[in-house]
């Protein structure tokens, strides 16, 4: 990440530059003075007002090359703290490709890297660690919960939580202190009265932060809905039916989808991945076997699983396959003659799977994919009514606190040396402190701004 420590001049499209559209929005950012750019506007650039829009054309040794509209935002009352212009194009991608090259190569910019301009807004302290984690975090959301959080981050809501859990250490600490250095002033019995209240208080409040740290073996910020099955199983007919496309390929012959398939849904305001698996089996071929073991993979971290079966096709590699935990358990191929009799000797031979509905995709009712993504989304709502830290980073410190709070909590309860209850505590206090974004090891840093866009 060393680059993030240069100071030069940097451009970047903060819209897009993958698709044409009405209006780009280029950013130009750390440059020492707004006249180093008059070359390239007609507009006198001496006597502009920052935060205010002007119109003029964009031009180099003497060719017009862009009607624009321009606006100066003047540090450090800015995004990121530096001097900054932002230029309204036309939204051609040559278009902005032109203009952003014209600017490195005779402006003395250089392009920016994905999340350069927030790192920097971070490096001058105009956001916080936490902030720049809830702007990742909303850029990149999934769902209207994973957008609120981000937002609650990004705000500030979330880190006053943090913060107000930080100060109550902090008088705990003091208290730890009195003791140390002021029994005498004091007295023994007023000092432990001050320690077991501000621990108490610091306890009951951390508590109410760590019940929204809920173990999740699924990504809830990008959920994934895993189809599974036996070769011949209907996966794919389900995906397609789904998405009222024909995106995957149906054929009798098993083994045709040698790698998952994947498509975004969305329900109930929530987008997720549809992931067609290949069907499970013992394979020789190495292709489907690699496929197979991606499939397995994927079904480990589902949101939502749900297994096919096709009990009139039964190979080796089901007994395993039925081992795993389904949210849904679906009998296909119900036209076929055969069909009850191959499902009843299933059911005997494993009774777990119970008297599921039989359903034919092919003539599924009406009511059958409503009913189907009702149970998705109730699940995805119980899973966000208590309101749970998404961030693994967050959820991580806190359940680091956690553990050196109940540690600290059953050595205070017996040790009178203040010494190795001073440790302890300051071992609990480096946990909020990252927590807080008071220290932020680089290593957390490149994970997070891996995420950004180019021109954020």
């Amino acid at each position: 990440m060393k680059f993030l420590y240069s100071d030069e001049p940097i451009i970047a499209c903060s819209t897009s530059t993958l698709a044409h559209s009405a209006i780009a929005v280029l950013r130009i950012s750390g440059f020492p003075d707004l006249k180093a750019f008059q070359p390239f506007f007609k507009i006198d650039l001496g006597p502009i007002e920052p935060r205010k829009v002007y119109y003029t054309k964009l031009t180099h040794q003497g060719e017009q090359i862009d009607d624009i509209c321009l606006v100066y935002f003047q540090g450090p009352k800015s995004y990121n703290g530096e001097n900054i212009l932002e230029l309204s194009v036309h939204g051609n991608t040559l278009n902005i490709e032109r203009i952003i090259r014209l600017f490195v190569e005779h402006g003395g910019c250089r392009e920016a890297q994905p999340g350069e301009f927030t790192y920097r807004a971070l490096k001058n302290k105009k956001l916080t660690l936490s902030q720049v984690e809830g702007l990742d975090l909303f850029l990149n959301a999934n769902s209207g919960y994973a957008l609120d959080q981000g937002l609650s981050l990004l705000s500030g809501n979330l880190q006053e939580i943090y913060q107000e859990l930080y100060d109550l250490f902090l008088k705990h600490k003091s208290a730890l202190e009195l003791s140390i250095d002021f029994i005498d002033d004091v007295g023994e019995e007023t000092a432990k009265s001050y320690f077991d209240s501000s621990l108490e208080n610091f306890t009951k409040k951390f508590n109410t932060l760590y019940k929204r740290v809920q173990p999740m073996d699924q990504n809830i910020i990008q959920p994934e809905i895993v189809l599974a099955g036996l070769p011949n199983s209907g996966k794919s007919s389900l995906f397609n039916f789904l998405l009222s496309d024909e995106r995957a390929i149906v054929s009798a012959t098993a083994g045709t989808t040698r790698d998952y398939l994947s498509e975004t849904i969305q329900i109930e305001g929530v987008k997720y991945r549809l992931i067609d698996t290949a069907g499970i089996r013992e394979a020789d071929d190495h292709i489907e076997a690699e496929g197979i073991k991606r499939s397995k993979r994927k079904l480990s971290q589902s949101f939502y699983s749900i297994l096919l079966i096709n009990p009139l096709e039964m190979v080796d590699g089901f007994k395993e396959l039925i081992s795993q935990k389904f949210d849904l358990i679906l009998f296909t191929h119900a036209d076929l003659p055969g069909f009850e009799e191959a499902k009843k000797k299933l059911i005997i031979e494993f009774p777990e799977l119970g008297p599921m509905g039989a359903i034919n995709l092919q003539n599924a009712e009406s009511n059958f994919e409503k009913l189907l993504l009702f149970g998705i989304n109730k699940k995805y709502l119980d899973f966000t009514k208590d309101k749970p830290i998404l961030l693994e980073r967050h959820k991580s410190l806190i359940l680091e606190i956690k553990k050196n709070l109940d540690s600290y909590v059953n050595t205070a309860s017996y040790e009178q040396d203040v010494a190795i209850l001073s440790y302890e505590l300051n071992t609990l206090g480096h946990c909020l402190s990252e927590l807080l974004g008071i220290i932020s090891p680089d290593q957390i840093l490149n994970s997070i701004f891996s995420n950004f866009c180019i021109g954020k």
